[in-house]
């Protein structure tokens, strides 16, 4: 599939044609400002819900381990940060790809992790754990924040609605993905992959199929776009 950036003049009559009164635009700022207080406040508490993998101090003195994590926020901070200057016209369509290559050295990551550990353990490192919550974690966890990121991105998503809507949802569901490995234990690369990367990208799949042809009324009109 093809996105093709809208010419300067283009864009102006989208935004143009979507001028609304400022009473409206006060109220979509409210809306905005009433998610970003509800995830600030909830999000926290809700990380903290349950308490640090025993093993974490250990986990941290892993190379393996940090790297996994490091790559795994640079998913979400560079998500965000694509995000928020793709929301300015004029900006270059290769911010779309940075986002792209912190999940690529994320699977880079998990796979000398999985190359590590099968040198040490053989094919025990391929042994299967049930996590379903991990799924469950990332998906309640994930939404709200892949509506935040999208609500922060008008033009963006006149502009590149397809890439912006998928790499908001990739940034998303990394980020709860990221905070599960300080708080459950999935102790080789392979179940992090199958359990984490799986619903990543089961998720983001699901949110750009839904999202980037048509966004529903009553979504748009919450989120001002």
């Amino acid at each position: 599939m093809t996105w093709h950036r809208l010419r300067t003049e283009r864009l102006i009559e989208r935004l143009v044609a979507d001028l609304r009164p400022w009473q409206i635009e006060r109220r979509i700022r409210t809306h905005r400002l009433s998610m970003a207080a509800v995830l600030a406040i909830v999000l926290p508490p809700l990380a903290l819900a349950q308490p640090f993998r025993a093993d974490l101090a250990s986990r941290l003195a892993d190379a393996m381990f940090d790297a996994s994590i490091a790559t795994s926020a640079m998913i979400f901070v560079t998500g965000l940060v694509t995000v928020l200057i793709l929301g300015t016209p004029g900006r270059s369509w290769l911010w779309l790809l940075v986002p792209l290559v912190a999940c690529g050295l994320w699977l880079v990551s998990e796979s000398a992790s999985i190359a590590v550990d099968l040198f040490r353990e053989g094919w025990r490192a391929w042994a299967f754990e049930t996590s379903p919550q991990c799924p469950l974690i990332i998906g309640a966890v994930g939404v709200p924040v892949f509506f935040a990121l999208v609500g922060v991105s008008r033009v963006g998503l006149i502009v590149w609605r397809g890439p912006i809507i998928a790499i908001a949802a990739l940034s998303a569901f990394s980020l709860p993905a990221t905070m599960l490995n300080l708080f459950h234990s999935l102790d080789t690369g392979a179940m992090v992959l199958l359990w984490h990367f799986g619903a990543i990208t089961v998720f983001s799949i699901t949110a750009a199929f839904l999202l980037s042809r048509r966004i529903p009324r009553g979504l748009c009109d919450w989120l001002g776009l």
